[in-house]
């Protein structure tokens, strides 16, 4: 914020941002300590240098460096002036804004600084948001940038991720985190409660050892075993898709919790102002209303699914095309807006992986 009110670059103004960056990995230290500590500052350097190289700040100019370090000292003063009443300079630096030194929790400065972050990289890149949805023939999958987008079905989620591993965004209709005993708690009670009317199109999850059972009878046994409750044939039949990710990620696992899960009528709600989309989406009415919603945040809807409609692959599986438009919206407006989870505090399974469903602000708030 400083580096943009003294007007320096998208650069400069991404280099403060991730300026001690190294710190997420290796905590922090003191100036007057880390100047004794050369191995420190060793370490320091060069995973610094690693982290600038992956956001393009690897070539920062000897004056885009000295402009980084002026904000860091800037901030410096004003905080010992304010917090400490002490002067750490002879003469105080330029200001060129009102600092705000007052208290703000975790959450609302990671949701600050992720806002920040992607107002300065979207100027310079613009955004690539993905929404996947399980069809017949693997993955429906649909991408959307600023200035075009791209619709496939591709076979495997290992293939989606070799093809678009570049993304600011991604979000499946499949459930991610799974239970391995009655104590872990999921979202799709929560998620029930808010789509009355449409809370049948939320199943229940399946438990881990129910997902890798080899028949609808034995994964039944299992889950009722495990987590107490049956398991519905809808919910079996998509346990090989949910196998497929939870291999994903357990073989990638720099993707766990990149990768998130949410649900179409969950985001379609949303979208449409809370009120749920009640007409089916397998018909014509109620694919042209969820069509009409997507409209009102994405110009290029309607384009998507006459693309879709003329593509012969396509064009039998329309309404998981909307719904993967649906998720790469959300996760659009989530980059724009601030990212929701249900529940608010997700719990970890086993595996390391949120049990949660997202969804987005609409608007900034």
């Amino acid at each position: 914020m400083v580096a943009k009110s003294r007007g320096y670059s998208d650069r400069v103004q991404l280099g403060c941002l991730l300026h001690d960056a190294s710190e997420s990995y290796i905590s922090d230290l003191t100036r007057p300590v880390k100047c004794n500590l050369p191995e420190y500052l060793a370490i320091e350097e060069r995973l610094q240098k690693v982290i600038y190289d992956r956001f393009g700040l690897g070539d920062l100019s000897d004056d885009e460096r000295k402009q980084i370090e002026e904000v860091d000292d800037t901030l410096l003063y004003y905080e010992f002036a304010a917090l400490m009443d002490f002067p750490l300079f002879d003469s105080p630096p330029y200001k060129a804004m009102e600092h705000n030194f007052s208290q703000l929790d975790f959450t609302g400065v990671e949701k600050e600084f992720l806002k920040i972050f992607n107002v300065i990289t979207h100027n310079r890149t613009g955004f690539i948001c993905v929404g996947i949805d399980g069809c017949k023939g693997g993955w429906v999958v649909v991408v959307i940038r600023e200035t075009d987008f791209k619709v496939n079905i591709i076979k495997s989620i290992d293939e989606v991720f070799n093809r678009y591993n570049e993304y600011d965004s991604v979000i499946v209709d499949m459930p991610i985190g799974l239970p391995e005993s009655k104590a872990e708690d999921r979202p799709d009670g929560k998620v029930r409660a808010r789509l009355k009317g449409k809370a049948s199109s939320i199943f229940n999850t399946p438990c881990r050892q129910a997902v890798n059972a080899n028949s609808y009878e034995e994964a039944n046994q299992i889950n009722r075993k495990i987590l107490d409750k049956g398991l519905s044939k809808q919910s079996y039949a998509i346990c090989r898709k949910i196998q497929e990710i939870d291999e994903f990620l357990s073989n990638n696992p720099q993707h766990k919790n990149q990768l998130v899960e949410s649900h179409p009528e969950l985001c379609f709600a949303v979208l449409n102002l809370g009120e749920p989309l009640y007409d089916n989406k397998h018909t014509d009415v109620g694919l042209s209303k969820r069509v009409h919603v997507l409209g009102h945040y994405y110009e290029q809807a309607q384009d998507v699914i006459k693309h879709a409609q003329n593509n012969e692959e396509l064009k039998n599986c329309l309404d998981d095309v909307v719904d993967a438009l649906c998720l790469a919206i959300i996760g659009m407006l989530g980059l724009k807006n601030g990212f929701k989870t249900i529940p608010e505090n997700p719990k970890m399974d086993r595996q390391g992986i949120l049990m949660q469903m997202v969804y987005a602000e609409t608007s900034q708030t």
